[in-house]
């Protein structure tokens, strides 16, 4: 029986989703190679793959990751007509040293030297104010606990979420206003917002003219990432 020793282009990576951006990677985003369209912020405290463990954890710091695909985390940058890299010259480091076939390296560079929004937005640029002053207003919630707890919460737990997830929504509407942000900005200076992080416990989202309804019916499976 042959061992793999190298890529067979199957797109299997690609597929699970974007790499988390080093600080090593920000000469790709200095030099045009990645814009913030194309990053999503995974901010701390929300629920994600622990590539170390194994296992669905409170994430310790915020995350750039490389988009997905509308709905799917599947790298944007993947190109499934020929199982390629369509930045491959310029990838990230993590794509760089990935090997599915032997993980330690991959492992060894989880959760280190990771880059964030302030490393890319600069003192001079006035969004980095509100990006300061969103994490102090909004700071992710306990999701793991909540995870853990919504099915004996009561229905003042859930209002309580509810209030803080307008609060948020309406913050970004005043910032997209403000710095004329597209959808895909919003999702690199503010991340996801908090209905989207509670989908995947249970919660159901309706929109109303008073704001964001939320309603818990039963835990789901993450599909954090």
């Amino acid at each position: 029986m042959t061992h793999q020793n190298e890529c067979k282009q199957c797109g299997t990576c690609c597929e699970k989703g974007g790499p988390a951006l080093h600080i090593q990677d920000l000469p790709l985003i200095e030099k045009g190679f990645l814009s913030f369209k194309q990053i999503i912020t995974i901010r701390k405290g929300e629920l994600a793959h622990d590539p170390v463990s194994n296992s669905i954890e409170p994430v310790k710091t915020e995350i750039l990751k490389i988009r997905g695909i509308k709905d799917s985390w599947t790298c944007i940058f993947y190109d499934k007509t020929r199982n390629g890299c369509t930045i491959y010259d310029h990838r990230p480091l993590a794509c760089k040293i990935l090997k599915c076939w032997d993980t330690d390296d991959i492992l060894k560079l989880a959760g280190k030297d990771l880059l964030s929004r302030l490393d890319i937005v600069k003192k001079d640029n006035p969004l980095r104010k509100r990006l300061i002053e969103y994490e102090k207003l909004f700071p992710c919630p306990d999701l793991k606990t909540i995870s853990r707890t919504i099915s004996r919460s009561s229905k003042k737990t859930v209002k309580k979420l509810e209030r803080i997830n307008n609060k948020d929504l309406a913050y970004r509407i005043r910032a997209i206003d403000e710095f004329n942000l597209s959808v895909s900005q919003e999702l690199f200076c503010f991340g996801r917002p908090l209905f989207q992080l509670l989908i995947p416990l249970g919660f159901t989202t309706r929109e109303t003219s008073s704001g964001i309804k939320l309603r818990f019916s039963k835990a789901r499976s993450s599909s954090a990432k």
